[in-house]
């Protein structure tokens, strides 16, 4: 299989000539050097049977070389009976769109007529769903095992209407006739044999010769194809987070002791009622049981567990925090939750755990809290008025409360479910079915956001759930990040992280439009234990849930109820009861201390 982006008729045989080398195992073809004509006649329109229009991306060639890809390109002579492999890939966030880029190299084995397949790949978005740019196209082609493919960027998934009904997850695979430039046949996430098998017969049509015998699928446990089984080995029960370089005492038992006594504090709120626990209760599975978050006041979303929330990538619903102590942060400062100020905060901190303090930061000057106003935070009058070391030695006992508290919530574990157990190969501990509902939750595209050890991504996306505010999610959650000084590369971090690209987050308001109503995909691990569902907290059950993402959108159900990414599959009620079962085996029962 080979892919190769010729602009001359010299560099193709050039480049033919050095993909033979590195890919000894199939022999480039090479575009003749005539000309080849004007591109086929189109009317625009995008179909199977339809000539594809005349588009071009931007990405790298086969070399990584930066480059104009058009499909132009990659026409070939009609008398080389070759085909184009077009495969559309969300991005690093789309679970189903790992194992062909993972298996390049070999997805294609035992073909005849391999030599004849050219790929192209083609991405939408980067690891967090923003839009796919050439640096996005470049890194795909480093990740890719197979050499010698192009890869374009295309943000605005032109091919989309290729795949039509219910079906309609990632990756999209294209078969075309590289002289004609139709498109043959259009598949869905197809598996490796299923794939092989439709090439077989596109070149089997272009030979003009009987397609050969279909080649046989083997499956595990009689159900899974094999980049099926391959992606739910990523569902791992989770175990210690990952490090935090940015936080020195992530792992530091007397920060944890402090983080705990934190954590159960009362008095850090202003109105002595509310502490981190009341909204992360235990018997809640770490969240508060309720629609939406309860503290001073009523706030928009809904409260998550934070069982798992060391291993997320983002932190809040908008991912305006990236770290696991910025985000413990943010609660205690907002309106509608602990409504208290950093003043405040580090006062009690020095005052009510000193001794704790002193233990998990022994080298921290202790400063004097006596002129220090009552209340204050960035913002207020009485904070902005101090003085420049006040400010700084009060943000610095700040963020030791954050730090303090993210490495006691780094201390939470979870025990394996029976989904764990089944896929380590006791085959025995799902039920008929909950494994049936298993097989439709492979089937329907939901592994293309929910999959790895807590079944998420951590990228963010418009799916059309039901809410009853104009949630600008990511689009505000970008905003806050970047003016935010409490980051992984900011002043506060204790080993300064590179900046994290932010796709789709900078320059003018239209580039950031399109995060508008984008939300982070919640971890379905732990799932059976919640009470309210969706950002808003409007889908009370299980079953509200797997209906509304089965139906796709209702008028009434909120500002962004029209919006929904083009991927997502729709599926009816056969299948929205049949996913119920295995729903409610995602539970993550806390491991007792």
């Amino acid at each position: 299989m080979t892919s190769t982006v010729p602009s001359s008729p010299l560099d193709r045989v050039l480049r033919a000539c050095a993909c033979a080398v590195a890919l000894s195992f199939v022999s480039c073809v090479s575009s003749p050097t005539t000309e080849l004509g004007p591109y086929p006649e189109n009317d625009g329109t995008i179909a199977v049977g339809a000539v594809l229009p005349d588009l071009s991306f931007e990405g790298v060639d086969g070399e990584g070389v930066p480059a104009t890809l058009a499909l132009a390109d990659f026409r070939r002579s009609p008398e080389d009976r070759e085909l184009l492999l077009v495969v559309v890939n969300g991005g690093a966030w789309c679970g189903s769109c790992l194992y062909p880029r993972d298996h390049a190299d070999t997805l294609l084995d035992g073909l005849a007529g391999r030599e004849r397949v050219t790929r192209l790949d083609l991405v939408i978005g980067d690891r967090d769903n923003a839009p796919a740019d050439q640096d996005v196209a470049r890194e795909w082609h480093e990740a890719i095992t197979l050499d010698g493919v192009a890869v374009g960027a295309d943000p605005a998934h032109r091919l989309a209407p290729l795949l039509e009904g219910p079906h309609t997850a990632l990756p999209l695979v294209a078969i075309v006739d590289a002289a004609s430039l139709r498109v043959l046949d259009a598949l869905s996430s197809p598996p490796p044999v299923e794939l092989r098998n439709a090439l077989a017969r596109a070149l089997a049509t272009l030979e003009g010769r009987p397609a050969p015998s279909p080649e046989r699928d083997v499956l595990v446990d009689g159900v899974f194809h094999e980049d099926e089984w391959a992606l739910l080995q990523t569902i791992t029960v989770p175990g210690a987070p990952p490090s935090d370089p940015s936080n020195a005492v992530a792992d530091d038992p007397a920060a944890q002791a402090l983080g705990r006594a934190l954590f159960e504090d009362r008095g850090l709120s202003s109105s002595g009622e509310q502490s981190c626990a009341s909204c992360h209760a235990r018997e809640h599975a770490l969240s508060d049981g309720r629609a939406r978050a309860r503290g001073a006041g009523e706030g928009t979303r809904r409260t998550p567990s934070i069982a798992l929330a060391a291993h997320a990538r983002w932190q809040f619903w908008d991912g305006r925090a990236d770290t696991l102590w910025a985000q413990a942060l943010g609660p205690l400062e907002s309106p509608d939750e602990m409504a208290s100020s950093r003043v405040e905060v580090a006062r009690r901190v020095l005052e009510t755990h000193g001794a704790l303090h002193r233990a998990a930061f022994p080298a921290r000057a202790q400063p004097d809290t006596a002129a220090w106003p009552a209340r204050g935070m960035p913002g207020e009058p009485a904070y902005d008025a101090l003085p420049e070391t006040t400010r700084r030695e009060i943000t610095q006992i700040f963020v030791d409360a954050g730090k303090a508290i993210a490495a006691y919530e780094r201390t939470f574990r979870v025990a394996p479910n029976a989904l764990d157990r089944y896929l380590a190969g006791e085959h025995g501990a799902l039920d008929v079915e909950e494994r049936y509902g298993l097989e439709i939750f492979v089937r329907s595209g939901c592994m293309q956001c929910h999959w790895g050890p807590r079944l998420t991504d951590d990228a963010f996306h418009v799916v059309g759930a039901p809410g009853p505010i104009d949630d600008p999610g990511r689009l505000e959650g970008a905003r806050l990040y970047q003016q935010s000084e409490l980051r992984a590369d900011g002043p506060w971090s204790d080993l300064p992280m590179p900046p994290r690209v932010m796709r789709g987050g900078e320059g003018s308001l239209s580039t950031r439009e399109v995060l508008r109503g984008q939300l982070r995909t919640p971890a379905l691990r732990g799932v059976a234990d919640g009470a309210f569902f969706g950002h808003a907290g409007t889908l009370r059950t299980l079953g509200d849930i797997v209906m509304r993402y089965g139906e796709g959108p209702h008028p009434d159900d909120g500002t962004f109820a029209g919006t929904r990414e083009p991927w997502l599959s729709r599926f009816g009620e056969t299948s929205q009861w049949g996913l119920l079962p295995f729903l409610r085996v995602l539970h993550a029962p806390l491991v007792d201390e």
